[in-house]
């Protein structure tokens, strides 16, 4: 991401860094038993204990794309995690995730999609 200074982002290339994004978060949260919150919890302030997820070490690249995550509509961020975290086929994690469809889920994912190839 922030080798590309001057060339926008395609949208191959940001779901292959998604799905990077998406497996690094499942495997912490599964493995570390952390909160389906955890990725936004890396930008609030505020105390916790050591428990929370910035006491765990990111991978530059997952920082900076969660960090662009974070700025989007809670729907978006719902839809990028139901798409990339949640190990389910769309209609169980649209359910999952608190989407009345899957289509819902789909047109939030595209909003997420391109609101993030924007503001790379």
């Amino acid at each position: 991401m922030s080798e590309q200074v001057n060339t926008q982002i395609n949208i191959k290339a940001l779901r292959s860094e998604l799905k990077a994004w998406g497996k690094f978060w499942r495997k912490k949260e599964s493995v570390n038993g952390f909160a389906s919150s955890s990725i936004r919890e890396r930008y609030d302030s505020g105390t916790g204990d050591k428990n929370r997820a910035e006491n765990i070490y990111v991978p530059g690249q997952v920082e900076e794309l969660t960090h662009f995550i974070s700025r989007l509509r809670p729907e978006c961020i719902r839809a990028l995690r139901a798409r990339y975290v949640v190990d389910k086929p769309l209609d169980s994690a649209a359910t999952l995730m608190g989407f009345d469809s899957k289509r819902s889920l789909q047109f939030w994912l595209a909003k997420a999609e391109r609101g993030l190839i924007s503001a790379m």
